[in-house]
């Protein structure tokens, strides 16, 4: 459990060392999508992220405000895969510059779709209002809109993020890739949680309705 503990401070190691090996094939600017942020930016942003997130993981019950030790344990699986996944992201977009032949456009794709896959069997049991989730207001209100949504989004990731790993071994056009996977996922979610928290109001309008007959 302490090695579990410690997998995002693994990745910080090898994430400096490797960094430290690579800086100087590193260009002044880092091509990402349609920006290219400074270097020391693009890999100062990615530093922090995955500092915090080693730190995090020492304090799950924090997160998921819940002493419970499965859900405690829910909550540092997605902080790793978290951090797996940046770890992952940062990498295949330097390894280019490191003279490996990838692309890295791809690889992020695939990752993503990957992380989709894990993470759709966890978010089902995110503890209510935790940290970790779809945190929009109507979400936040509802304590059964919280359940019911992320149930949903939890047997709807694993679908959409294996059509886009699919997507992204087929597919010609690389920037495409995202639309029909997390893309699509996130709206089709985000819609299904206002129809759900609309439903429970007037559901429970009914039942308040029924004991003043």
């Amino acid at each position: 459990m302490k090695l579990y503990r410690s997998l995002n401070i693994i990745f910080l190691i090898i994430f400096i060392t490797g960094t430290a090996l690579c800086f100087k094939y590193l260009p002044g600017e880092i091509p990402l999508f349609m920006q290219s942020p400074p270097r020391w930016v693009f890999i100062g942003i990615c530093f922090v992220i995955l500092l915090a997130l080693a730190i995090a993981a020492f304090f799950p019950h924090k997160i998921s405000k819940n002493d419970n030790d499965v859900r405690n344990h829910i909550t540092l699986t997605v902080i790793n895969l978290f951090g797996l996944g940046l770890f992952l992201f940062y990498f295949v977009t330097i390894a280019k510059y490191c003279g490996l032949q990838m692309n890295y456009l791809k690889g992020i794709a695939l990752i993503v779709g990957g992380l989709m896959v894990l993470v759709g069997n966890f978010l089902p049991q995110m503890p209510y209002r935790s940290r970790i989730g779809f945190k929009l207001p109507w979400i936040l209100k509802d304590k059964l809109c919280w359940q019911k949504t992320h149930r949903f989004a939890g047997y709807t990731a694993v679908p959409f993020g294996l059509i886009q790993c699919l997507l992204t071994l087929f597919a010609s056009n690389s920037n495409l890739v995202f639309l029909p996977g997390i893309g699509i996922w996130i709206i089709i979610v985000c819609i299904y949680s206002l129809v759900t928290f609309y439903q429970n109001r007037e559901d429970s309008g009914k039942y308040n309705s029924s004991d003043f007959s």
